[in-house]
């Protein structure tokens, strides 16, 4: 009935004596066997006994004479085994699987030793229903032993964990398709979402189209029930912030291992007038300076203590180490950089080493401002942001423009190919200096189209076209593009990830240097005005100067014997020097940290670093330092010997000469407070850029039709598209789904 196979590793040993040929499975019924074990009962159902021959069994007497056991019974009755110790025969089968049944105890938990009847009960058994089902079980038994096939219980596990993968690979698809969307920036929902409409969104049209392909999508997205779909707006609720704390997680590790950081934070209100506050940090990760965006936060105040807490707040439950931070960066607003009671003032009473740092790129664009407000240049931005609104805002008048400018191939190759004039951006004033320089190449079309709109009955044309058609316009204009341009590069700069404060203070000294020595350099403004006098007489237009006329309260109008002369007392020196000052009193601020510079390789070698600078070094960053200040002096003079001793200048590379390379060649190992200490300079914020660049993504996630989106999907989505290069796996994303809570859709496997 059993097929026999042979078995190796059992837990028990059989011992044989030598002449003997005793059955080779254990006697239940001998030394209290326990047959708890797997191994015991496979070998008592398929260990054959094929010494039975030569068995020599006891005889018994029974019915008038002597019995015994015949071998040819365990031949014709494959499960029927023997008992030494009884000597009395069983049913194996019965014995392990039947139970504890009343009805039947015989060849089942007693042995049967009548040997005069034992055909007839042999015969009785084998069609009884309990050996019958004993029998099923005991070749279920073997087969799953033998792997030939499962157990119920791995049967039923195998069969849930196909269906747990169905349902992960379901899962996966939709959290793809969702991170598609969040990365391109695409809508999610759209005007209905239920079966019936035809206005699905973005999501649900996209799930449809790979279902298209894949049945086992389809079958989920057609049949199954919405409870279990998983595609409402409460499971992309969840996967978006599942999405958005993994990446955030990722930055915040980065973050903590750097021990040192610095705080970017802004507000802005968003289109459902919500003020949104933008959390960013910049820390370095080896040499390299880092600055991440870590998520958007509703701001429910804007006062300073509000704010404040709010920064703490968002940035512990983001899980950063806030004994780490070691600077902060804002705008100037009031609220933010308050002495007193402002967001700086406030978290440096919690954390004293987070010294604050003003915008510089704020900064800069407050010095344009406030150097702007002198009366010409004044006058003239206000006409050339009229005139491009005109233009712009026309279908009518741009038309006139682009067709006069098509017929000017001078002003065309100019304005390398832009069609239409720019607007002066209202925020940031050195990219005014582009759109200065647009109106200035096309400023013949300006006026010749003017001219043709006005001779067309447009009043407001003709006006304008007189307000352009003036020196003074004309003179102003050519100087501030001139001045200005000098600015961009500075502006773009302040704005990059990688500056530094160094790197800031360094290059604006440069600019203000650069227009000191253009402004004592006559031929500059001789080239200044000559070419605000030939783009004049292009447009019948002749050099002048206003009419004087007693004592002038409006505008400068300092004596001249020139029209040149004029323009460069009244106009030229006045905005070229009050720039200048606002340049120096807004970028060139002292900073505590600045002090760290000293120690950059190629100041060393100039100024031998002195012990009195490295004193007051010591004393500006003892809080930052674990070290006492004579273990900072032994290092400094070990950091001077190398930078400087003559005999080592072989084995020394090139001389760093700012922090980021002076960073590379600092060794943690051999000077761990020098490097610390260039490292604190280095993670002070320039400007808020980040932020900036954060809350542009969020105007453009969170548009006027998806104003009612909450700021924890904001943020998620904000991530996802400012992060795209991020590879986040869609299967980690499901284990992190189906873990926060019991799931009606079977996404575990059991092991």
């Amino acid at each position: 009935m059993f097929s026999a196979t042979s078995f190796q590793g059992g837990n028990f040993k059989m011992s044989f004596k030598d002449g003997d040929f005793i059955p080779p499975y254990p006697d239940p019924f001998g030394d209290g066997e326990s047959f708890k074990e797997v191994n015991k009962k496979l070998v008592l159902l398929t260990q054959p006994w094929n010494d039975v021959q030569a068995f020599k069994f006891p005889s018994r007497y029974a019915s008038g004479r002597f019995r015994t056991p015949q071998p040819a019974w365990f031949t014709s009755y494959s499960w029927l085994r023997y008992s030494v110790k009884l000597d009395g025969v069983f049913c194996a089968p019965c014995f392990l699987f039947s139970g504890s049944d009343p009805r039947s105890k015989a060849l089942t938990t007693t042995v049967v030793t009548d040997w005069s009847n034992i055909k007839k009960i042999l015969d009785k058994h084998g069609k009884s229903d309990i050996h019958i089902s004993s029998s099923i079980a005991a070749e279920n038994f073997v087969a799953i032993q033998n792997r030939q096939q499962k157990d119920i219980e791995c049967s039923i596990s195998s069969a849930y964990n196909a269906l747990v993968e169905k349902n992960r690979k379901i899962m996966a698809l939709i959290v793809d398709t969702l991170m598609l969307c969040g990365k391109q920036n695409i809508p999610i929902r759209g005007h209905r979402e239920d079966a019936d409409s035809d206005r699905k969104g973005n999501f649900q049209a996209l799930l449809e189209f790979q279902a298209k392909n894949n049945p086992v999508l389809k079958d989920h997205l057609e049949n199954r029930d919405p409870r279990t779909r998983y595609t409402s707006p409460k499971i992309q609720n969840e996967i978006i912030a599942i999405c958005g704390k993994l990446i955030s997680d990722e930055i915040v590790t980065e973050c903590n291992q750097s021990q040192m950081f610095s705080l970017i934070a802004d507000e802005a209100t968003d289109c459902a007038t919500m003020e949104q506050m933008a959390l960013c940090v910049r820390y370095l990760k080896g040499s390299e300076i880092r600055e991440e965006f870590l998520g958007f936060s509703e701001c429910k105040s804007t006062t300073g203590e509000a704010l404040a807490n709010a920064f703490l707040e968002n940035l512990r439950c983001l899980g950063v180490q806030m004994d780490y931070i070691r600077g902060q960066g804002y705008d100037g607003a009031s609220n933010m950089s308050g002495l007193y009671r402002g967001v700086q003032a406030r978290i440096r009473q919690q954390y004293p080493e987070a010294v604050y740092t003003h915008c510089k790129a704020h900064c800069l664009n407050l010095a344009i401002v406030h150097a702007s407000n002198c009366t010409y240049v004044r006058n003239m931005m206000a006409t050339v942001q009229t005139v491009a609104f005109a233009f712009n805002m026309s279908a009518k008048r741009l038309l006139n423009f682009q067709e006069t400018l098509g017929c000017d191939p001078t002003s065309r190759e100019e304005m390398e190919e832009r069609q239409k004039l720019q607007s002066l951006c209202e925020t940031r004033w050195a990219a005014r200096a582009d759109a200065l320089h647009t109106f200035l190449c096309s400023y013949r079309t300006v006026v010749t189209s003017l001219e043709d709109l006005g001779a067309n009955g447009d009043t407001k044309a003709a006006a304008y076209s007189l307000s352009v058609l003036k020196f003074d316009f004309i003179i102003t204009l050519v100087t501030a593009e001139h001045v200005l341009a000098a600015l961009v590069g500075l502006s773009t700069m302040l704005q990059q990830k990688a500056c530094d404060l160094l790197r800031a203070a360094t290059e604006t000294r440069v600019v203000i240097a650069t227009l000191k020595n253009e402004r004592g350099d006559t031929a500059v403004w001789d080239s200044l005005y000559q070419k605000a006098v030939d783009l004049a007489s292009n447009v019948g237009v002749d050099p002048c100067i206003p009419r004087n006329v007693g004592r002038q309260r409006n505008r400068p109008n300092g004596p001249s014997d020139t029209s040149s002369q004029f323009w460069k007392i009244n106009m030229y020196y006045p905005f070229l020097d009050h720039l200048l000052t606002e340049l120096e009193n807004r970028l060139l601020q002292a900073n505590p940290r600045y002090n760290a510079q000293m120690l950059i390789p190629s100041q060393v070698s100039k100024s031998g670093l002195p012990v009195s600078q490295c004193r007051e070094l010591y004393r500006g960053l003892q809080t930052c330092l674990d070290v006492d200040e004579d273990t900072f002096l032994r290092e400094c003079v070990l950091w001077r010997t190398w930078w400087t001793d003559p005999t080592l200048a072989a084995q020394r590379e090139t001389t760093p000469e700012n922090l980021k390379d002076s960073l590379k060649v600092t060794s943690e190992a051999l000077y761990p407070n020098i490097r610390k200490c260039l490292a604190l300079l280095m993670v002070v914020p320039v400007s808020t850029a980040t932020a900036e660049r954060s809350f542009s993504t969020m105007r453009r996630v969170k548009s006027y039709l998806r104003s009612t989106m909450t700021t924890e999907r904001l943020s998620g989505l904000g991530l996802l598209n400012i992060y795209q290069e991020k590879k986040l796996d869609a299967e980690r994303i499901v284990d992190i789904f189906a873990a926060k809570k019991e799931r009606r859709l079977a996404l575990i496997f059991k092991v």
